[in-house]
């Protein structure tokens, strides 16, 4: 009797997650069972890359007058060594799912490391902007493949109904890096040399790449079709005029010139690969968006990430500009709500079985949505233990959505997909996150007609962004029985 019950609600399952009209078929498509040991391990050794990309991208920040003045350029010269950094990433995350492919996802994670910290070093040695630019474009490209191929790492190492859990802990380092990434680059330029803002790289990179070798398990290349080097040279065109177009957005807080040009040809960009991705094995695969459960995930949850990342941009500038705060304590309050992401990371598992992914997300979406709005309450003069015990909170349930839509990125998917989907993924959660900063920025500019925001400045774009938030819940709501099913772990 319960045999056929249980296939009856495999075949459920993986219909549901299935694109429409096709038959799945049912079986084993996840590893197995790993040991305890090794389910904290290759996390947290995928994580410690997390950790040293995301430190990396925002040490430099408190440096670059220092390092402008050593190279002898202007502090508008210095900038360019970001946007290489940015323009690098963009262009090489969207190859990152072929590569770890062809050459095996292990290979190209330790090559990502090892072309990371040989950009790192070269930054660090450099005595003119031309060196950096080309260590910070190297930098870029290891950083483009370290992320997406770790989260696919984790995806081939677990079973699925262990996936968020994984997830949970890959991120808690990635975390940690930004949030101490602008106390470390102070201190180095303040009682040291800028060079060791790039330096710290190589003996973070050493480790990485001894743990990843000692731990994570090689599953050999997977079979893939040529190169789309026509697709990968109009994709690259495509992000690199995007990000540049919301740069120049976010940096002048208005829809200039420049911007518009940019996200022209990014738009032009996109309608022009749409009609490339219908040719076979195309470098981002859009028919994956035909997997219900992936297209929520990506599609919908991009909405959240929007948000979610637009808040890391939003709340520096709201405690210090409209509550008073002073740096210090606007730092203490991001650490804060790094702790709060990382507290409930560690216990997500119950909330899913309990709610389950469709409940959970929109539940969420509503929480998010309510907290934002809520951040108004808050006028300055207000306590700041109460304003960080709000931050703990809010981080505990942002927590919550970013770890079930990472692992609803992976479900339902076939294992051969797994490669195309990070590829997709990672430039679609990009692009988003990028956004929604710049969305930001504008409605702030906006708002404060040019002059310093103050605190009723704040009003537009913080509930501009709690009405997205909630809004994002409609996309959830495509969500069909069995759909993330398999991230839950059945009732034993």
């Amino acid at each position: 009797m319960g045999e056929p019950v249980d296939q009856e609600r495999a075949l459920d399952r993986a219909s549901a997650a299935s694109p429409e009209g096709v038959v799945p078929s049912v079986g084993a498509a996840s590893p197995a069972a790993v040991p305890q040991r090794a389910s904290l391990l290759i996390p947290m050794t995928v994580g410690a890359t997390f950790f040293m990309e995301g430190l990396d991208s925002t040490i430099i920040a408190t440096s670059l007058p220092q390092i402008a003045r050593a190279l002898g350029v202007t502090a508008n010269e210095i900038g360019v060594s970001l946007t290489a950094y940015l323009i690098s990433v963009s262009m090489w995350m969207a190859a990152s799912g072929w590569l770890a492919d062809r050459f095996d996802a292990k290979r190209v994670f330790i090559g990502a490391i090892a072309v990371f910290v040989f950009g790192s070093v070269l930054c660090g040695l450099s005595t003119d902007l031309l060196t950096l630019i080309a260590g910070r474009f190297l930098q870029g490209a290891g950083g483009a493949l370290m992320t997406p191929v770790g989260r696919l790492i984790l995806a081939r190492s677990f079973p699925r109904d262990e996936l968020v859990r994984a997830m949970s802990y890959m991120i808690i380092p990635g975390l940690v890096g930004p949030m101490l990434g602008p106390v470390v680059g102070g201190w180095i330029t303040t009682y040291s040399d800028w060079r060791w803002i790039f330096f710290i790289n190589a003996p973070l990179g050493v480790l990485g790449v001894l743990l990843a070798w000692r731990f994570l398990s090689s599953g050999g290349p997977v079979q893939t079709a040529k190169f789309d080097t026509s697709g990968f040279l109009l994709v690259a065109m495509t992000l690199v005029a995007l990000q540049t177009g919301l740069e120049a957005i976010a940096a002048e807080s208005k829809v200039g010139t420049l911007a518009l040009v940019a996200i022209g040809i990014g738009i032009a960009g996109i309608a022009l690969y749409t009609r490339h991705a219908r040719r076979p094995a195309p470098i981002l695969d859009l028919r994956l968006f035909r997997y219900r459960a992936f297209a929520v995930a990506v599609l919908g949850g991009s909405f959240s990430r929007l948000v979610l990342g637009a808040t890391m941009f939003l709340f520096p500038l709201y405690f210090q500009l409209g509550l008073g705060a002073s740096a210090v304590v606007a730092g203490y309050l991001m650490a804060v709500l790094a702790f709060g992401q990382i507290a409930l990371r560690l216990g997500i598992d119950p909330l899913l079985k309990k709610l389950g992914i469709k409940r959970l997300l929109i539940f969420n979406s509503v929480v998010l949505g309510s907290l934002l709005a809520a951040l108004l309450l808050f006028r300055p003069g207000a306590s700041f233990w109460l304003l960080g015990f709000f931050m703990f909170l809010f981080g505990l349930i942002h927590s919550i959505q970013l770890s079930t839509l990472a692992g609803l990125n992976f479900s339902g998917l076939p294992a051969e997909a797994l490669g195309r989907a990070t590829s997709l993924g990672a430039v679609v959660q990009r692009l988003s996150m990028a956004l929604g900063i710049s969305m930001t920025a504008i409605l702030l500019a906006f708002s404060s007609r040019g002059a310093e925001p103050v605190w009723a400045d704040f009003r537009l774009p913080t509930l501009a962004l709690a009405g997205v938030m909630v809004a994002s819940l409609l996309s959830f709501l495509a969500l069909r029985r069995g759909d993330g099913d398999d991230l839950l772990k059945a009732k034993r």
